[in-house]
């Protein structure tokens, strides 16, 4: 039997928002939510520890054939939540996107307060900057696919309206519209981003 479902991927770098937004959505569409690192971590689909980096290292391919079985089992749109979340799900079943951009010193404040050591608060800032994951999306689902939301200073609920509108095709999905460099540097900031490199 063919079910007619979405596939929605919320990405971005951590700290962003993607867990409320992701549960908020999912309540608004009566969607199934899957959160990848609680999926990592119960089902212990790693394959070691990066003790440098203090974080797990995914197993990608267990991690892919695991989310491919519960979407492909679910006769709901399903939302895919996760920073990695390009790599653990088939490009042909996703309809969209979505990648959650944050201000360099809003999201380095949000890593700070959640416990982030130095050197992790920076890797995530500079992944922010460079793009990291909106490349990484552009990259596995094309241009037509994929949404930036910079979600500063908004709050849950006005990025999943945004989302919404663009689901339901009153808005249009566009890339480009984030530039962290370009704002940093004409606030003359950029440097000092560039130094922690």
């Amino acid at each position: 039997m063919i079910k007619f479902r979405r596939v929605i991927i919320l990405t971005g770098t951590p700290g962003v928002g993607k867990t409320n937004v992701s549960r908020l959505l999912s309540k608004r569409l009566k969607a199934l939510n899957i959160d990848l690192n609680k999926i990592v971590r119960e089902e212990n689909l790693t394959v070691g520890r990066d003790v440098e980096r203090e974080t797990l290292i995914v197993d990608l391919n267990g991690l892919l054939k695991r989310v491919n079985e519960i979407v492909e089992s679910s006769s709901q749109d399903v939302v895919l939540e996760g920073h990695y979340a390009s790599d653990a799900i088939s490009p042909d079943l996703v309809s969209h996107v979505f990648v959650l951009r944050r201000d360099p010193y809003v999201l380095k404040k949000t890593l700070k307060k959640r416990g982030f050591k130095e050197s992790k608060v920076m890797e995530n800032v500079l992944a922010e900057i460079l793009d990291v994951c909106l490349f990484d999306a552009v990259n596995k689902y094309g241009t037509e696919k994929v949404c930036e939301l910079d979600v500063t200073n908004h709050s849950v609920s006005e990025v999943v309206e945004s989302m919404l509108r663009i689901l339901g095709g009153l808005d249009e999905p566009l890339i480009g519209k984030v530039d962290w460099i370009g704002k940093l540097e004409k606030e003359g900031r950029l440097d000092e981003f560039i130094r922690a490199l």
